[in-house]
């Protein structure tokens, strides 16, 4: 059984999240439905760390944190992205 080297998702607010704790997009993809991208990052162990505390964890986690202005300047680059 070979393992998928890319973690994949169509949840924006996930994929501003690793992006915002400096996690790198391979690639932007089209999906059945034309109003859903999905991104593609390269599969690491802290980026499913990430993903997992973002699902699963404690909200309070120091390590959940992201700085406002961050976030946004991300979610804003990405959104730029897609419009391209």
């Amino acid at each position: 059984m070979t393992q998928d080297r890319y973690f994949r998702s169509t949840s924006f607010p996930l994929v501003v999240f690793l992006f915002t704790k400096g996690e790198q997009i391979a690639g932007i993809n089209t999906t059945d439905n034309p109003a859903k991208k999905e991104f593609a990052f390269v599969s690491t162990p802290r980026l499913e760390e990430l993903a997992d505390l973002y699902k699963f964890g404690d909200r309070n986690d120091p390590e959940f944190l992201v700085h406002s202005q961050k976030y946004e300047q991300a979610r804003r680059e990405l959104l730029d992205k897609l419009n391209d």
